[in-house]
């Protein structure tokens, strides 16, 4: 467990706002002064109101006051910058155990210093401390009041400075209206102030510039502090919330009349924790020791069984081989056996397919001769009916030439007379006297040949 003090290392402060002011404010002073003297400035009218040494020292320490509070107001915005960044873990909401204060603790370690040095990280810090160191909740509301009221009063402090030089700066408005006051009566006369009124008038009014100045720079000021003040103050007003809404009831709590029964009953967990710390840790050596000799006897025997398989395996390989080797001999002479007889078969196969090529060939060769003969009577019919043909398209035109004269069927009738004529006279026993008649002669044919068809029908 984490000791309850903080280290020296962890215990931050908040910067100081002095140091910006003087290291901010006397440079800027003396530049506008340098610009009311020598610069452009020196011609405008505010020049009256810078031109004594009063007035000066009052300007360089209106900057002064001015960068202090530039200073608080870059320092706001950090502080608010740490209420977007995850300080704690998420909380569920139910209570936790006060030993996750020292763990919260040591993570607020690992934050960045700009953040370390805020409002809200440094409460949170001191909170957690007073958790570590007391061991209980029972009085964390009033630590969270007491660190609030401790913040206000640094809060409260800060603005020393600020308000040293809100109330130097109208004494020195005086101061420098007295001196004028006294330089512009110090020589004054009955006969100057007869000729010449107006020379302590202008000193009179010059006096009470200074004056006018302090009152205007005063004022400035006061409200500038007024309105960083402000924002300051509302910012330890959400510390005030997101502490209460963080860690007020993180915790568990006890009553406080019960306080004694539970340091006690807190200091015999704590012997009891210790004891089973002691106990396990004996007990976690034991275990160790143990599980080293098992694991040197697994080891021992690992290395027995590896080497018993690795000579079993080798006896068994060796076995292997050899009865591989001599299946291995015995398959070769059986090939060899097998490959002479296959040898001779395929050479009793090749001069069978030898020898019937050859009636193959021969019997082609025939083939091809019967092709030839049948190839050359194939050719003298073609001739022959190509002569058949000739003979039939010579026909045909002497058919047409008979057709074309008009007297095949004529001729035929008369050669059909004829031959009854010549029938009748070769059957007759002599020359009768009829057919001898000129008459007779003459229709006798015509008696006995068909009537003639009418030539143009013919045609």
């Amino acid at each position: 467990m984490t000791s309850g003090k903080p280290d020296a290392a962890d215990t931050l402060h908040r910067p100081s706002t002095n140091f910006a002011a003087f290291a901010v404010g006397i440079p800027l002073g003396i530049l506008l002064l340098f610009l009311f003297h020598k610069g452009p400035l020196h011609r405008t009218f505010l020049y009256r109101y810078i031109e004594r040494p009063v007035e000066g020292v009052e300007l360089i320490m209106f900057c002064c006051a001015l960068g202090a509070l530039g200073a608080k107001y870059v320092q706001s915005l950090l502080e608010r910058r740490a209420f977007r960044v995850e300080i704690l873990p998420p909380w569920t909401g139910r209570p936790v155990p006060l030993t996750e204060a020292s763990n919260l603790r040591a993570g607020l370690q690992r934050l960045p210093k700009r953040l370390r040095n805020t409002f809200l990280v440094q409460r949170i810090q001191a909170i957690l401390d007073f958790l570590c160191q007391r061991g209980s909740a029972a009085e964390l509301d009033d630590q969270m009041r007491s660190l609030l009221d401790g913040d206000g009063i640094v809060l409260e402090g800060s603005y020393a400075l600020t308000r040293f030089i809100t109330w130097a700066i109208p004494i020195l408005g005086f101061l420098g209206t007295v001196l004028g006051i006294t330089d512009a009566i110090s020589g004054a006369t009955p006969e100057v102030l007869e000729k010449n009124m107006s020379q302590v008038t202008d000193g009179l009014s010059y006096a009470f510039d200074a004056t006018a100045l302090a009152l205007s720079l005063t004022m400035i000021t006061m409200f500038c502090s007024f309105l960083v003040e402000r924002r300051e103050q509302s910012i330890l007003e959400d510390v005030d919330r997101e502490v209460e809404r963080q860690l007020a009831h993180r915790f568990l709590r006890i009553a406080g009349d019960s306080g004694p029964f539970v340091e006690a009953l807190r200091q015999n967990t704590q012997v009891l924790l210790d004891a089973t710390g002691q106990l396990v840790e004996r007990q976690a050596e034991v275990w160790a020791r143990a599980l080293t000799e098992n694991e040197r006897r697994i080891q021992e025997s690992a290395a027995r069984q590896q080497d018993q398989m690795a000579g079993t395996l080798e006896a068994a390989l060796k076995n292997t081989l050899q009865t591989h080797s001599q299946w291995m001999t015995a398959w070769e002479k059986q090939s060899v056996e097998r490959g002479s007889k296959l040898f001779e078969q395929l050479a009793a196969l090749a001069s069978v397919v030898r020898d019937y090529g050859r009636d193959q060939q021969s019997a082609l060769a025939r083939v091809g001769e019967a092709l030839s003969a049948q190839v050359a009577a194939l050719g003298g019919l073609q001739q022959g009916e190509q002569h058949l043909l000739n003979l039939q398209s010579g026909l045909q035109r002497n058919l047409e030439a008979l057709a074309g004269a008009g007297a095949f069927e004529q001729t035929l009738h008369t050669l059909t007379a004829a031959i009854h004529l010549l029938t009748a006279r070769v059957g007759g026993t002599g020359v009768s006297t009829v057919g001898r008649d000129p008459a007779n002669r003459s229709l006798s044919p015509q008696a006995t040949s068909p009537p003639r068809a009418n030539p143009g029908k013919a045609a």
